[in-house]
């Protein structure tokens, strides 16, 4: 009997643990809870942001210290008001020019006058160039024509040409062939 009296006691406790009802959870701490998570996951958020944001900024530093600086581009019609000389001779232009384009890499300095967008535009000037005189050179940098003047084996003797040219071509500069 005494091992029924103590079956029945376990029985009994079990029961009462079951028929009591869970421990409710204070509504005060389940709103931090929440104000928590909202805010973990804001936090998350605005540092993912930020974090792309400046990987951005890099690559975008990288790609333009890549491509170098571009000297301003200049149109065919503006090409044409500043020089009637070459208006008159433009269809000419593409036969009687041989195409100046440097390809292989040639010691020394140039004076840079201007970049174009179209290579129509950069023979153009170059045609008005050569009429004057000057040796004109035309380079291919990142998409964009570059008009140059002269071969020059230091600064000094293009200094000369460069204090008379920048009278017509404003921001023009002495650069490495």
């Amino acid at each position: 009997m005494e091992n029924s009296e103590q079956l029945e006691l376990f029985l009994g406790k079990e029961e009462d643990s079951k028929s009591a009802s869970p421990k409710r959870s204070n509504p005060l701490i389940a709103g931090i809870r929440k104000s928590e998570r909202i805010l973990v996951t804001v936090v998350v958020f605005a540092l993912s942001s930020i974090i792309s944001f400046s990987l951005g900024v890099e690559k975008g530093k990288r790609l333009a210290l890549t491509k170098g600086p571009v000297a301003a581009s200049f149109d065919l019609a503006a090409a044409k008001t500043r020089h009637p000389t070459a208006q008159a001779s433009a269809p000419a232009v593409t036969s009687a020019v041989p195409s100046p384009e440097v390809t292989a890499v040639i010691q020394g300095y140039t004076i840079q006058l201007a970049s174009y967008k179209s290579l129509s535009s950069a023979q153009i000037e170059a045609q008005a160039l050569k009429k004057k005189g000057l040796t004109p050179i035309i380079l291919t940098k990142s998409g964009y024509k570059v008009l140059c003047v002269g071969r020059f084996n230091n600064k000094e003797t293009a200094q000369q040409l460069l204090s008379e040219l920048s009278k017509r071509y404003e921001g023009c500069r002495i650069r490495r062939l």
